[in-house]
């Protein structure tokens, strides 16, 4: 008779899982199309870079960007960690264009970065290169996605 009710209660357990991992089908965010980064800010303590970007969350719900662990490359030489200064939630079922910005602390700049920051004075434009992960979150399930893009800055 035990055996009996332990076998209903995981066949329970089994049925609750199975209808909860139904209902929280994931499917990929896509970066549609990189439109503007730029320096916004320019400061001793570091660099503020605006991103702007098309993304498509073909998901059924909301998911909001709530971490970074980021570094920041300038001219190909690792210049520090960046992280996103601010929450951004991307809208169930959007194909929007979302703005925010990328503060670095530039802790690597002694390393060889001081060439590459006059730089930033002096040139137009320069290569930015971003490597890292993102943490997004949605319904209580976190998930890291891992980000790597290159894009000729405006300064």
């Amino acid at each position: 008779m035990k055996l009996i009710a332990n076998l209903k209660l995981i066949l329970v357990y089994i049925a609750t899982a199975i209808i909860f991992t139904s209902c929280l089908e994931y499917k990929e965010v896509q970066v549609v199309k990189i439109i503007n980064v730029g320096v916004k800010d320019i400061s001793a303590k570091g660099v503020d870079i605006e991103v702007t970007m098309q993304i498509k969350n073909p998901n059924k719900y909301n998911i909001s960007i709530v971490d970074s662990d980021l570094t920041l490359f300038l001219k190909g030489k690792k210049m520090g960690t960046a992280k996103i200064k601010e929450k951004v939630t991307l809208k169930k079922k959007s194909n929007d264009v979302y703005r925010f910005t990328i503060k670095s602390d530039l802790k690597d700049i002694a390393s060889g970065g001081l060439s590459v920051m006059m730089g930033l004075i002096t040139q137009s434009s320069m290569e930015l290169k971003v490597q890292g992960d993102i943490k997004a979150k949605a319904k209580g399930i976190s998930k890291k996605i891992p980000v790597d893009f290159t894009e000729n800055i405006k300064l």
